[in-house]
């Protein structure tokens, strides 16, 4: 479908992004907290947060950069404090993914600020898994978690934070990852990490790219053998890496909004969204911090179709794709997957698109 009869079909494409069923696979659960409840738990737990309301909140998301991120973000989680706050917040994801059709998605919490911060890491996992399986029975929303490692913390308290994502693995725990640094850490330290990671039954993943080039990357799928890439839209710049990628079936979950928040890209139209799209590459498109990011996945999905030309056909193949790349057991991805194929036959057919 060409740009110009996809515009003529702007209502049903739009309608179509509203109600189709979709996958998150790239989504931080503390950046996915309601400012509202942001606020009333930093109250309840005697935090002091530099805001005082909601519009206080949302003036702390005005990033240059994505150090600038990163500090607000590690800011705000200190309101986190018990496994309560994080059943709150996770349940209340549930609630908002469930309004944009989301039918199964993998959120990453951040291990090394609730360890710092002498938390039971056991309370916090098993806080946010109550939350989310109140969830699930009330919207029908899955989940899976992911550790997901701040690389400039170091190699040897990936080590002991490995033992906890591993040990709360019945609680609902997936994957590994290591996200945070980019610039100052690459990820070939973290080699032994993963490869005991990948032994004891967690699936493992790496943000790469973002914010370095093609050689982050080549480390993440190399090194640490991962099969998803967070962000990894420098792979642009090297054919050879996009050759690999498609090739060896690796996904990238591209978050463009959240690359032009944090300066990773200049703006949307210099997003190679649709050139990784159409360069063949696996990908799936998320939210990564959506309050922060004043996002959803529906926007997302949107701004795909108006601004990048995607097609029902596009937006199909995409959802699918997270359901085969989800950190799920074989038989449950591809029910999931037909589960989405079947929804979205129906729906495409109610709208003939």
């Amino acid at each position: 479908m060409a740009v110009s009869t996809q515009q003529q079909l702007l209502p049903e494409i739009d309608e179509f992004v509203t109600r189709m069923p979709k996958v998150e696979l790239h989504l931080h659960l503390e950046g996915a907290i309601r400012p509202s409840t942001l606020l009333a738990l930093a109250e309840r737990n005697d935090v002091d947060l530099p805001a005082r309301d909601e519009a206080g909140v949302a003036q702390l998301f005005n990033y240059h950069n994505f150090h600038e991120f990163l500090t607000i973000f590690m800011v705000l989680a200190r309101s986190l404090t018990t496994g309560r706050d994080f059943e709150q917040v996770a349940y209340e994801l549930g609630e908002d993914l469930a309004k944009q059709r989301v039918r199964y998605a993998e959120v990453m919490i951040s291990p090394v600020q609730y360890h710092r911060r002498a938390l039971d890491l056991d309370e916090v996992v098993q806080g946010a898994a109550s939350g989310f399986a109140r969830a699930t029975r009330e919207y029908g929303v899955r989940f899976g978690l992911v550790f997901d490692y701040g690389r400039q913390f170091g190699v040897e308290l990936a080590w002991q934070l490995l033992e906890h994502a591993i040990r709360n693995m019945p609680y609902g725990v997936v994957g590994w990852s290591i996200g945070g640094d980019e610039i100052n850490h690459p990820p070939e330290p973290f080699a032994g990490v993963f490869a005991a990671a990948r032994r004891a039954g967690l699936q493992v993943m790496a943000h790469a790219g973002e914010v370095v080039g093609p050689a982050s990357v080549w480390g993440a799928i190399d090194a640490l053998g991962v099969r998803r890439v967070g962000h990894g839209i420098r792979s642009i710049d090297d054919p050879e890496l996009i050759t690999a990628l498609r090739m060896r079936n690796i996904v990238l979950d591209v978050c463009p909004t959240s690359n032009v928040r944090t300066g990773a890209v200049s703006g949307l139209d210099a997003h190679p969204l649709r050139r990784l799209f159409d360069a063949g590459v696996p990908l799936t498109i998320n939210t990564d911090d959506p309050v922060f990011f004043n996002t959803t996945l529906c926007n997302e999905y949107r701004m795909a179709t108006r601004l990048f030309g995607f097609t029902a056909d596009d937006l199909t193949r995409i959802a699918l794709t997270g359901a085969h790349a989800a950190f799920l057991p074989e038989t449950d991805s591809l029910a999931l997957a037909h589960e989405l194929e079947e929804e979205i036959a129906g729906l495409r057919t109610e709208l003939g698109i």
